[in-house]
């Protein structure tokens, strides 16, 4: 078969965060046309030196009918021989729409109906609660549930929407009063929610399998990071990465993502229980993690698996990857010191007082590509300036 791979193609990269630059570096590298889009000139990628153009579109969390009316405008009346998403919205705008876009270009996502039964939270636990997976025992949160509340839960518990960015309405609850009175709003606010069984914090380390399924739904790639730390400090984004060997979520991420016969990348992320010390199943990020440079620098090309699978290309299972690569976000690793306890600060491995080393590396900033980091300070600038963004960032 002819290799893609010695042919410039024409490549659309449809998101504008942090885990697009290690991308864009990689088609830049390969000699491939990158065209980026993005919602806002102040963001990582318009700042990366590496797109060879720049679309400014709507934005896909605002607007998303306009993004939607662009992309396949866009496809429609241009070549593009790939088209990649990193993200949450844009990787479900894909799936969901996989059979018309596939008409104008090469992509990689899963058939909706598998798509939807990972990213979707309540649809998932429930997957992994009727094959045995390891999970925390999750419900839908609806007027059923509440009545027998105290007989399928002890408090406390999590309250989540089945889908989500981040952190973004995820509320502990620690008595039934509490999460009565306030689960009507919540569901209003947020759409379809879970009520799911509370890890207890002592020991709950937590971690993230990013994997990469072939077309055969074979998994080729299952790489384990640890997260120690976070912002906010109480569970968010994770300001520091690790990648180390764990056997026992290899193997619990590969029975997952065959079972669900998926497609591509995946995130998989997991807790420690510490009463019976197993990793347990959170959620599947339908895509890689924003800090997903940390695989690169441990010596895979998430890239190019992209553009092999794109193309039916064989792809080689990755057995050996760098363990102890420590990839940190500087920006929110500062907040994260400024808001963290003396005992957080302590008790924190690796050491937040780390700042280099052979395997230690930031997400956004790097030599190549200085601007990058730039922009996007300049975006969380921007963002948190709207006191409503501060607030729901700022006071949980």
């Amino acid at each position: 078969m002819f290799s893609e791979k010695k042919k410039k193609l024409h490549i659309l990269l449809l998101d504008q965060g942090r885990q697009s630059l290690p991308f864009l570096k990689s088609y830049s590298k390969a000699g491939h046309h990158i065209v980026v889009v993005c919602n806002t000139r102040l963001s990582e990628s318009w700042f990366s030196r590496y797109p060879s153009k720049r679309l400014l579109w709507p934005s896909y969390m605002k607007d998303r009918p306009a993004f939607e009316r662009n992309l396949m405008d866009y496809l429609k009346n241009n070549q593009v021989d790939l088209t990649v998403s990193v993200g949450d919205v844009t990787s479900d705008i894909l799936a969901r729409n996989k059979e018309e876009i596939i008409l104008y270009t090469k992509i990689t996502s899963p058939d909706y109906s598998t798509f939807i039964r990972g990213a979707d939270k309540l649809k998932l636990m429930q997957y992994c609660m009727d094959h045995e997976l390891p999970c925390p025992k999750t419900y839908i949160l609806d007027d059923g549930t509440m009545e027998q509340i105290g007989d399928l839960l002890e408090f406390p518990v999590m309250v989540k929407p089945t889908r989500g960015v981040g952190a973004i309405g995820v509320i502990r609850f620690d008595t039934p009063g509490e999460l009565l009175e306030a689960y009507r709003k919540l569901t209003e606010k947020h759409g379809e929610m879970i009520v799911q069984e509370f890890i207890p914090p002592e020991g709950g380390m937590q971690y993230q399998a990013e994997a990469f399924v072939d077309e055969k739904h074979k998994m080729k790639v299952c790489m384990t990071i640890l997260k120690p730390r976070f912002f906010p400090v109480n569970g968010g984004t994770s300001t520091a990465n690790l990648t180390i060997d764990h056997p026992e979520i290899e193997e619990t991420t590969r029975t997952l993502l065959e079972g669900l016969r998926w497609k591509g990348a995946a995130d998989v992320d997991y807790i420690l229980d510490p009463r019976d010390q197993r990793a347990k199943i959170l959620e599947i990020n339908p895509r890689v993690t924003a800090g997903i440079k940390i695989g690169f620098i441990a010596g895979i090309d998430y890239a190019d698996l992209t553009r092999r699978l794109a193309f039916e290309e064989e792809i080689s299972a990755v057995k050996n990857y760098k363990l102890g690569v420590y990839c940190r976000n500087f920006f929110l690793e500062v907040l994260w010191f400024l808001y963290s306890d003396w005992k957080m600060k302590k008790n924190t491995t690796p050491p937040f007082f780390k700042p280099y080393g052979r395997y230690v590396v930031d997400q956004l900033f790097s030599w190549s590509d200085p601007f990058a980091a730039l922009g996007f300070f300049l975006n969380m600038l921007r963002k948190y300036l709207n006191i409503s963004n501060f607030k729901a960032k700022f006071h949980k």
